[in-house]
């Protein structure tokens, strides 16, 4: 009997220890925490919970994936929580260390933010990824003391970071606003060596170089700023968080309709499309609009006239009205070979929004028949395509367009504006001045035009003995 009893006591001790060790275990155990919300999007939450159900079985990577996912949604607060949960696992992750540190820093704690972007740059950088991570939490640090208003500790921190385009933008901007602007130009001068056609900093020297009473080069700065399209990602944020927008909802959908190879059958696309039209519903969303043109596009594409009008009837039904709409109305009258109701939907289209493709179809559309409105519609069709390879800094092959357009707009000054535009950035001035001159013969109260040519006036006869 002792022997049983002995055996039994021996059992329920083992029963204690293993059910006090799991309670002490769960007890311990961290519970991924994601929002309770009912929102817009019907698949975030869901992809919310199936990613923290792979972090409570998961490593520290899981539990940063999780973070990551909730901040590309703007649950910041989740996200804090989750980052710290990940650090207790691996203490040593830059990635989620810096995931933190942004968290912290949208959720307004500038200061407590810049300590642990601090801690980022204590961790070794071991890839070009990481040395990346390191200057993003630098430049962070120092738009968290210009939030704060210290700018004397934000000019300290940009310029530890003169590397970083984005920092040396800041920190230029910094010295032209306290009077220091010979100081800032050799750091603008050297960005603009590597990246010449910087909208930002072609401003900024032009603010420079006025500030310095240097007027000759300021306008010619002003007329690079005209020029330039390149722009600098001064902030940081979207480029960061864009990514994690991608992993969860619609826009997860969205981003594997755009992975599609353009060899995919026709059908197979627009099954796709559809099932994430059908899904979305009637409900408000930032994606739809692209989902709706992506349909209407592909039944234009596969000729179904039927189709667009289909579509077209429930866009319309809850109230849209959009360029691509009428411009897909028009090519699906000309499919039913109503060439007229084609051209109107096409004009109604041009009202809200100009394009190259609706120029060209109603150039073929009025034909030999009717010149006067054909050569229009080819004219501003060629002005379009000069001014489009212009801004891709192809000056002489813009040139031959912008020509046309002049030679088929002949009472429109526009044309001979960009025609001076390419010759000044040519060092043409004489065919320049002569075309500012032309441009201002037609429209008079075109400003730009009447500005470089007093300008160039200006210049010449100073230039003159």
């Amino acid at each position: 009997m002792k022997i049983a009893e002995r055996l039994l006591l021996v059992v329920v001790m083992l029963e204690i220890l293993v059910s006090g060790g799991l309670l002490v275990r769960k007890a311990w155990s961290t519970v991924p925490r994601i929002p309770n919300e009912h929102l817009a999007d019907p698949l975030i939450i869901p992809d919310l919970q199936q990613l923290a159900q792979s972090a409570a079985n998961g490593t520290a990577r899981d539990w940063t994936r999780l973070g990551e996912a909730l901040l590309g949604k703007g649950f910041y607060a989740h996200a804090e929580q989750t980052f710290r949960d990940a650090l207790l696992m691996d203490p040593n992750s830059l990635r989620t260390k810096f995931g933190l540190a942004f968290s912290l820093d949208r959720l307004g704690r500038m200061a407590e933010s810049s300590g642990e972007y601090e801690k980022v740059l204590a961790m070794p950088a071991r890839s070009e990824d990481d040395k990346l991570t390191h200057a993003h939490a630098l430049y962070a640090m120092g738009r968290n003391a210009l939030r704060l208003e210290q700018a004397e500790q934000a000019e300290q921190l940009f310029r530890r970071n003169l590397a970083f385009v984005p920092a040396a933008y800041q920190h230029s901007k910094l010295l032209i606003r306290s009077g220091r602007a010979a100081e800032a130009l050799p750091t603008i001068d050297r960005v603009l060596e590597q990246v010449e056609f910087s909208l930002e900093f072609q401003a900024l020297r032009q603010r420079a170089l006025t500030a310095l009473g240097r007027d000759r080069e300021a306008f010619h700065a002003a007329a690079m700023v005209e020029r330039s399209a390149h722009l600098v990602s001064l902030n940081f944020n979207t480029e960061y968080v864009s990514p994690f927008d991608q992993m969860t909802g619609i826009a997860r959908k969205m981003k594997s309709l755009e992975q599609l190879t353009e060899g995919a059958a026709l059908t197979d696309f627009e099954k796709e499309v559809q099932e994430l039209h059908d899904l979305i519903g009637d409900t408000p969303q930032i994606s739809k609009q692209a989902v709706d043109e992506q349909l209407l596009y592909n039944a234009v594409s596969r000729q179904q006239p039927e189709r667009v009008f289909e579509l077209l009837a429930k866009l319309r039904a809850l109230g849209q009205e959009h360029a691509w709409m009428l411009e897909a109305e028009g090519d699906a009258w000309r499919m039913q070979d109503d060439s007229d109701r084609a051209a109107a939907s096409w004009q109604r289209a041009l009202l809200l929004s100009p394009s190259r493709s609706l120029h060209d179809k109603l150039a073929a559309y009025y034909g030999e028949q009717q010149p006067q409105q054909r050569d229009w519609h080819l004219g501003r069709s060629a002005l379009a395509a000069g001014i489009a390879t212009y801004r891709r800094n192809h000056l002489k092959d813009a040139l031959p367009p912008l020509r046309e357009a002049a030679r088929l707009l002949p009472d429109k000054g526009s044309p001979w504006f960009y025609i001076g535009e390419m010759n000044f950035h040519l060092n043409q001035l004489e065919e320049a001045q002569s075309a500012y001159q032309k441009c201002l013969e037609l429209q008079p109260s075109h400003g730009r035009a009447a500005k470089k040519l007093g300008h160039l006036e200006k210049d010449s006869a100073h230039k003159s003995p």
